[in-house]
């Protein structure tokens, strides 16, 4: 069976720039294609480049441009409009809510592994892996009134600075309210 290759729209954030463009993934999904380690570069068609603080304001459009894997920060795909193959392999694993700090930006979302957490395990160096986290908030430093919400990302752990556990968040009980006096 020949495989196919289509085009998918993705946004790569480096550490002071948002690059927003069209990859072909051939039969793969885009942490497939990130970590693939035969590849060290990403080619984008019909890319937007702007500057994190102000990701409004394009500085540059090119039909055609080479990005290192290891100069991503973060990358992710927006909403996409062809359908796409399902984003990750769903195997029985456990959601940790964590907190990330990486080049320039700040990330809470939920790391999905089998198992107990092992903070270790996801910051041993294996050369550019990306990580995905889901249900992600991003803060950009240089733009802080700007807050990225993304069901899913992909985090370059090269980039990570400072990973940790935060306590999961329970949902608060309303206050029963007292009758008032007969």
């Amino acid at each position: 069976m020949i495989g196919t290759t289509t085009p998918h729209q993705i946004v790569i954030f480096t550490h002071q720039h948002s690059i927003s463009g069209e990859i072909f993934l051939r039969d793969q999904r885009l942490s497939d294609f990130l970590n693939d380690r035969r590849e060290k570069k990403v080619v984008l068609h019909n890319a937007s480049v702007a500057r994190l603080e102000s990701p409004s304001k394009v500085l540059e459009k090119t039909l055609v441009s080479i990005l290192p894997k290891s100069g991503i920060v973060l990358a992710f795909e927006p909403p996409q409009k062809v359908a796409s193959p399902p984003r990750f392999i769903k195997y029985p694993k456990n959601r940790y809510a964590v907190f990330l700090i990486l080049d320039g930006m700040e990330v809470r979302g939920e790391v999905h592994m089998p198992g107990s957490l092992d903070l270790l395990q996801i910051l041993v160096d294996t050369g550019d892996s990306f990580l995905p986290f889901t249900q992600a908030t991003v803060a950009i430093e240089a733009n802080p009134n700007f807050l990225l919400r993304q069901e899913a990302v992909l985090v370059n752990t090269q980039r990570i600075r400072f990973i940790g556990e935060v306590e999961p968040k329970t949902p608060t009980e309303p206050k029963q309210q007292l009758p008032i006096g007969d």
